[in-house]
């Protein structure tokens, strides 16, 4: 007798149970195709996931080129121009090139998953450029920075690396979502 009342009791506990798992998976669905709903009605309507993702790789893309752009500018500096400005010329171009190849490895390493060493040197001494905010001040201090390279190169790769801080940090104003990226 007692093996039935305890069977009985142990299966109404395993119905509760149940119930309760249904009752839980349901509020998630639920609760699932409201953030959807919501998602659609702020204008996303493939997900907010699809929009951030090609949002933060179309910047990281542009200032991979920027990168580039950056160390032909310098590069053309040390070859062409006076001897007068020579060597305030060369240590602006070697400024210049190392930033760029400091803030092009970081790009790339937003890509690829990076060696824990590089992700803990950037972390430590370059965390800035992990920020839209901070990266967009940095962006238009190179930018600025350009200037100094007394070239052509020099002046539309300012213009743009301070415009494209300066949109970096709008975007980053008008939907602070677009831009948390996955290896941020």
């Amino acid at each position: 007798r007692r093996r039935v009342v305890v069977e009985s009791a142990l299966l109404v506990f395993l119905q509760q149970v149940e119930a309760r798992k249904r009752r839980s998976l349901l509020a998630s669905l639920e609760e699932g195709r409201k953030r959807r709903k919501e998602g659609a009605m702020d204008g996303d309507d493939k997900g907010s996931g699809t929009k951030v993702r090609w949002v933060a790789v179309a910047f990281r893309v542009f200032h991979l080129g920027l990168c580039a752009f950056m160390c032909v500018a310098a590069i053309e500096a040390l070859e062409g121009g006076d001897n007068v400005d020579k060597t305030d010329r060369y240590f602006v171009a070697a400024y210049i090139f190392l930033l760029a190849v400091i803030l092009g490895v970081f790009e790339i390493s937003c890509f690829f998953k990076p060696a824990p060493t590089l992700e803990t040197f950037y972390k430590n001494n370059l965390g800035f450029i992990y920020k839209p905010i901070s990266k967009g001040v940095f962006l238009i201090f190179v930018g600025f920075l350009q200037f100094g390279l007394n070239n052509v190169f020099g002046l539309a790769c300012g213009i743009l690396t301070i415009a494209d801080g300066i949109v970096l940090q709008l975007v980053y104003c008008k939907d602070p979502k677009l831009l948390v990226d996955v290896a941020s």
